[in-house]
């Protein structure tokens, strides 16, 4: 783990790396969710992942209510790990916050991405969630993403782990529902947007609403799978992620691409 943990956590990499990959996390994940990703991506790439508080090795900490407050803190992480060329992948809820930190990171930090990677996630100006879990008592929300297919069917009676569950859910929806877009001018990054073919909640249309927040290349690609495809090791993604990364030196900006 590198020393700004909590906030990132990484896998063994080499010297040759060149290039960091910084992956932001869905709505109720973790970091977790991407310890294998260093070794597909192979000994150019530094994969760091960010991790909230509220889950993991963070579960004794409260999770954070505020987009602003999670980009603040996670920028001051990032900032002494972006010695190299970067660029940041974020899936769902995580591809907000790429979005984000790209902003923070560039106008605040003159520190712009190469490439900012978004998977599964509406635009900016489009509402994220519709659901305010607030409403809702706990076995309420366990019941309704046990239904969807989120959580598996047994987390209904083991309260246990609905305990280590459920706040960091709770919160990531909180930050997603009361998430309003700050107008500013279009990213100079380039932007590859990733969706899964069979996702009901992200389509094509969110996808392609995308193309407006850069004034660099676009390009979009669909992978086999529902919302969470990135999971499945057979989608295809990290072979892509990782012929699309090697293909982005410094100064050299990719075609656009649709399909």
């Amino acid at each position: 783990m590198s020393p700004t943990a909590p906030w990132l956590m990484e896998w063994p990499a080499t010297e040759a790396a060149e290039r960091v990959l910084v992956c932001c996390h869905h709505a109720g994940g973790g970091a977790s969710q991407f310890h294998r990703w260093q070794e597909r991506l192979g000994p150019r790439t530094t994969v760091l992942a960010l991790q909230l508080p509220g889950r993991q090795n963070r579960w004794g900490e409260p999770p954070l209510l505020a987009m602003d407050e999670i980009v603040a803190e996670a920028c001051e992480a990032l900032l002494p790990r972006l010695d190299l060329p970067f660029s940041l992948f974020g899936h769902s809820m995580g591809g907000l916050v790429a979005y984000e930190l790209a902003r923070r990171l560039g106008t605040g930090h003159a520190r712009w991405p190469q490439r900012l990677i978004v998977s599964a996630s509406r635009p900016p100006d489009r509402r994220q969630v519709d659901l305010d879990l607030r409403r809702y008592d706990d076995a309420q929300v366990v019941r309704r993403f046990v239904d969807d297919g989120t959580l598996p069917p047994w987390v209904v009676d083991d309260t246990e782990v609905q305990t280590l569950l459920l706040p960091p859910l709770r919160g990531d929806y909180a930050v997603c529902h009361d998430y309003r877009h700050r107008p500013g001018p279009p990213l100079p990054c380039a932007i590859t947007v990733c969706g899964g073919a069979d996702d009901d909640g992200v389509g094509p249309a969110d996808l392609e609403g995308w193309r407006a927040y850069v004034s660099a290349p676009y390009e979009r690609r669909m992978f086999p799978g529902g919302h969470l495809f990135h999971l499945d090791p057979g989608s295809g993604l990290l072979p892509y992620l990782s012929g699309l990364l090697a293909a982005d030196p410094v100064g050299e900006e990719p075609r656009e691409v649709v399909g």
